[in-house]
Formats: structure tokens, C-alpha cells, sequence
């Protein structure tokens, strides 16, 4: 009995001394996102969003970068047809032992939250992964990446925490302004909509 009891402290004790992913502000981190209706084979009739950003990190190269969408009261969150991906998802600067490269990425929809990132930033995810070879992602860079949702574009706004980047064991968070998806499960929009969805921006 003695021993299990040992066992169980010593357990819980490495339980709280696992360091924890700290969430900071990005040193730099500015992400932009504009919509248009999609013409991209396979994905017609759709929304087409596109994200363009740079970032700075400091240390430890970009795992992976999240931008966060504001969907969590739709009762369709977890369809997969809310967002779907193009191969690749993305593209940014790199680094490799021969120079420069160009890094591609794999796109995921979360849409309970990034299971990678803490806890306070749960939120309807698009996650977007580097992929594994030569070229890596460094300590800055610069990228763009899309999605494609059948919801129309939300009126402009900015979220100075809207999107986050996982570096090492850290993660740090930064601006993304522009359109993200809107959507009503009951009647989700369709890109002949596009004049409508216009005019909240003049």
C-alpha cells in the first residue's frame, strides 16, 4: 500500500511539473484574409479564401499556424463540407541545408479546437501543417495558404488574436484581419449571393 501511495505522489508530481505551453504575443504576426467565389476545379460553387502573412517567432521554426473562425454556435460545426482543402493547402519561405526553399502545407479543420494548443484558445479551427522534408519552416517567413467554405464572407473585421503559431514547445498569437467565413446551418450561402455580400464593405 505504502509503495502505491509512493507511486501516486510521484506520478501527480510529474503531472504539474510538466511545463506548459505558454501563449504569448508574436513578435511579428500579421495574417490578411480576402474571399472570393471559387472557379478552382472541384471546389465550384464555393467560397475561396485565401490567407497571406508574415510572421517572426524568435526561436524554434513554425510547426504549424491555426487561424481561429467564429462558428462555435452553428449546430453544423463538425460538417466536414464547412471547410475543405486544396493539396497543397499552402505554400511559405523556407529553409534547407542547401538555401532556400519553399515549404508546403497540409490543411485540417478542428472544429472543436487545436488539440495542440492550450486550452484557451479552443476555438472552431483552420489549421495548416508544415510538411515534413528538407524545407522547413524558419524563425520568420512569409506564406500564403486557402480554404474553401460554402459560408459567405463575414463584413471585415480584425481580431488581434485570431491566429497562432506553434513553435517548439511554445505558442504565440497574432493579428488576422479580413473576411472570414459566416455561416447558418439552415440556409448556408452560395456565391450568386457575391453582389450582396459586396455592399457590406462600401
Amino acid at each position: 500500500m505504502r509503495k502505491l501511495l509512493l507511486l501516486s505522489v510521484a506520478l501527480a508530481s510529474f503531472a504539474f511539473a510538466r511545463p506548459a505551453l505558454a501563449v504569448d504575443q508574436c513578435p511579428t504576426l500579421d495574417i490578411t484574409v480576402t474571399a472570393a467565389p471559387s472557379t478552382d476545379p472541384g471546389f465550384e460553387g464555393l467560397y475561396k479564401y485565401t490567407v497571406t502573412g508574415c510572421w517572426d517567432v524568435s526561436q524554434f521554426g513554425l510547426s504549424h499556424i491555426d487561424f481561429f473562425v467564429q462558428l462555435k454556435d452553428l449546430e453544423c460545426i463538425c460538417n466536414p463540407s464547412i471547410v475543405k482543402f486544396p493539396t497543397p493547402g499552402g505554400t511559405s519561405t523556407g529553409t534547407s541545408d542547401a538555401g532556400p526553399c519553399v515549404v508546403t502545407y497540409t490543411g485540417i479543420y478542428n472544429c472543436k479546437g487545436d488539440p495542440t494548443v492550450p486550452a484557451e484558445l479552443a476555438a472552431p479551427t483552420i489549421k495548416f501543417d508544415a510538411d515534413e522534408g528538407a524545407c522547413e519552416p524558419a524563425v520568420t517567413g512569409c506564406g500564403t495558404w486557402v480554404f474553401y467554405s460554402p459560408f459567405a464572407p463575414g463584413p471585415y473585421s480584425t481580431d488581434p488574436e485570431g491566429a497562432a503559431i506553434k513553435h517548439g514547445g511554445q505558442v504565440c498569437v497574432g493579428s488576422l484581419s479580413g473576411t472570414m467565413p459566416m455561416g447558418d446551418c439552415s440556409t448556408p450561402a452560395a456565391p450568386k449571393s457575391w453582389g450582396g455580400v459586396k455592399a457590406l464593405y462600401r
